[in-house]
């Protein structure tokens, strides 16, 4: 998810502090990122090296331990930093240690191929019990091969009432909407805000409860484009609501999505939830709120020109893609992850000192906010489905691997270890958790990274929209959406 609209834009010096926050980002994109032709025909010619020693086990025979042998496959999002694979292998050491019914056999691979040697291990018959920590994007790839969880889920007594109950709903995404996964990491979506713009244009701080009024009025996404038209400044101090506005010099702007990874359907769920494929699962279509969030971004950027063009985002003044990181974006809706990335790599000074969260504006009175959750799934060749769920219980309850992860946990008794891990990064800096807390209860379902079929096509023509409504004036965007809905037809067609 670390990818803006013209590629990746974290600091170098960044990277390892990403890859240990960002796991929705690593098990939500990366994830289903297409492999590279040569990889993907290395991993189905040659015998595929784990990233840690232990080899697979024999599901036929007892493990070390004398228990059950449960595959646990990590590779497909997050998981394979030096520090997550400490305390993976730890978590697992001390759950052997501690028990003799079930062995957990840890098999940790480098996601760049991980997908291909699933695939692989599940047409030799060899496949694994357990698969994660994995966003919705490396679930869309396995959907057909994941099992239902919701039998066991009764038959264990997994304790789902400690979850908000949208969260339970989030993972019933499975074939015939199958219960395949539980709620485990999340990374909420909410809106970041400069503060010191805000108090400069002698604006209030936008609400941070849901149903609160803004100057009076409805928070919703008419009064957010209304405040950020005034957030948008030119070079002589003009903002973007004013008559003497000059649009061809910017030097900050009042609001964007940073980092949608390309993506229409992630910009329009602030609109409402929506999918491109009808309920039918072969039929394209541009619902309601795509269409309205497309013509309100078009015009957000070429009419009234408080987001930025694509452009605007790859030049100095946005940090070449961190736009909320360059001090001249005054509000960002972004998720939890981006905690990692407002302050520069040392020994660069922090340009943005103060910032708050903020709940996502609503449309027509309902509240959206898109998700990035990861989870554990089971799949379907499993032979000990009731052994297989019993460890799944035990990773997805597992602390020290929401740590690892980075993760927002969907469990509220373990978050405030997250609170604090993120506030001192930002000594000083008073953030209200309440926020993406809220936002847990409104996610986007469908999820804007939902199963389509031939999802990686689906995706690249998105995304060849999104980077044409930002680079090109001028457009009809219904008929660019209408011609989008033609290049899905075709690519679901053709996926038949």
């Amino acid at each position: 998810m670390f990818q803006s609209r013209s590629g990746p834009r974290v600091p170098a010096a960044l990277v390892g502090i990403v890859a240990i926050l960002v796991a929705a980002c690593a098990g939500s994109t990366a994830t289903t990122a297409p492999a590279s032709q040569a990889a993907a025909t290395a991993a189905a010619t040659a015998e595929p090296t784990p990233l840690v020693s232990t080899a697979p086990l024999p599901a036929d025979q007892p493990g070390p331990n004398g228990g059950v042998v449960i595959r646990w496959f990590v590779g497909l999002g997050t998981g394979g930093q030096p520090q997550q694979v400490e305390a993976q292998t730890k978590v697992v050491n001390d759950y052997n240690a501690s028990q003799k019914d079930i062995y957990i056999s840890l098999e940790i691979y480098d996601n760049k191929v991980a997908s291909s040697i699933l695939k692989t291990q599940i047409a030799a018959g060899n496949a694994p019990d357990i698969i994660g920590p994995v966003g919705v994007e490396g679930l869309n790839l396995f959907r057909d091969q994941l099992l239902d969880l919701a039998p066991l889920v009764t038959s264990s007594g997994f304790d789902m009432s400690k979850f908000d109950p949208a969260l339970v709903d989030f993972f019933k995404m499975g074939v015939g909407n199958a219960q395949i996964g539980v709620p485990f990491a999340t990374y909420p979506s909410f809106m970041y805000y400069n503060k010191k713009l805000f108090d400069e244009a002698k604006l209030p701080y936008p609400p941070t409860k849901i149903g609160e009024q803004y100057q009076g009025k409805t928070w919703d996404m008419a009064a957010l484009r209304d405040i950020a038209m005034k957030l948008t400044v030119d070079k002589d101090g003009n903002d973007a609501s004013s008559p003497g506005f000059d649009p061809t010099h910017i030097v900050q702007w009042g609001y964007d999505m940073q980092w949608t990874d390309n993506s229409p359907l992630a910009e329009s769920t602030l609109f409402g939830a929506s999918s491109v494929v009808a309920a039918d699962g072969k039929t394209a279509q541009i619902a309601d709120p795509l269409r309205t969030a497309m013509k309100w971004y078009y015009d957000g950027v070429w009419t009234d020109h408080f987001i930025p063009t694509q452009n605007d985002v790859n030049g100095d003044l946005l940090a070449k893609g961190n736009e909320f990181q360059s001090g001249n974006l005054a509000m960002d809706e972004s998720h939890s992850w981006y905690t990692c990335c407002i302050n520069p790599a040392a020994p660069a000074k922090p340009i943005v000192k103060d910032f708050g969260f903020a709940i996502a504006p609503a449309y027509n009175g309902k509240t959206t906010a898109k998700l990035h959750a990861d989870t554990f799934s089971l799949l379907k060749t499993t032979k000990h489905a009731e052994q297989a769920f019993k460890a799944l219980a035990v990773l997805a309850d597992s602390g020290a691997l929401l740590t690892a992860y980075g993760a927002f946990p969907a469990d509220p008794a373990k978050q405030q270890a997250f609170f604090d891990t993120v506030n001192a990064q930002y000594p000083g800096v008073k953030l209200d958790w309440s926020v993406p807390q809220a936002m847990l209860s409104y996610p986007d379902n469908p999820n804007h990274q939902s199963w389509t079929p031939d999802y990686a096509k689906t995706k690249a023509a998105l995304q060849a929209f999104q980077n044409k409504y930002r680079t090109t004036a001028g457009l009809n965007i219904d008929t660019e959406l209408d011609s989008l809905q033609q290049t899905l037809q075709g690519i679901f067609d053709s996926a038949e």
